[in-house]
């Protein structure tokens, strides 16, 4: 079987269709976004805030600056392989993390396609933006 090496993890993981969207967003994030490898988690487990929760993030984007909330990731992803659900669909999966996590960002990895979405914090709700900003964000 097929397998990938996800930095992340720092192991090997079988190369699904849904893995390969995952490690091309990861490989974009470092290259495009200029996000620090260190900074990019993968399958990040919701129960490091919530003993309860089961659920995993297909890519975190910690926010380490100083005074940063760790429940208040820079980026959230999901990601999905083409052709297996809608924006819509994954917009249900995401909110299940909302309840724990506030990111600046919200990615949804549709294969080759995705959208993105930035915290609105004077509303408080998310709203569509063209991509997402190069990596350092902007001093508050």
């Amino acid at each position: 079987m097929d397998s990938y090496f996800d930095s992340s993890r720092k192991k090997l993981v079988a190369a699904t269709p849904e893995e390969a969207v995952r490690q091309a967003v990861v490989s974009w994030l470092k290259d495009a976004v200029q996000v620090p490898g260190h900074l990019i988690e993968t399958e990040f487990a919701l129960r490091t805030f919530d003993p309860k929760n089961a659920n995993r993030v297909d890519i975190l984007v910690h926010d380490f600056r100083e005074g940063a909330n760790a429940k208040e990731p820079w980026l959230l992803v999901e990601c999905k392989r083409p052709g297996v659900e809608s924006p819509a669909a994954l917009q249900v999966q995401v909110n299940k993390y909302l309840r724990v996590l506030k990111p600046k960002f919200i990615m949804l990895s549709l294969g080759e396609s995705a959208i993105f979405l930035g915290l609105d914090s004077s509303k408080k709700t998310y709203t569509r933006i063209p991509t997402l900003p190069i990596y350092p964000p902007a001093k508050p």
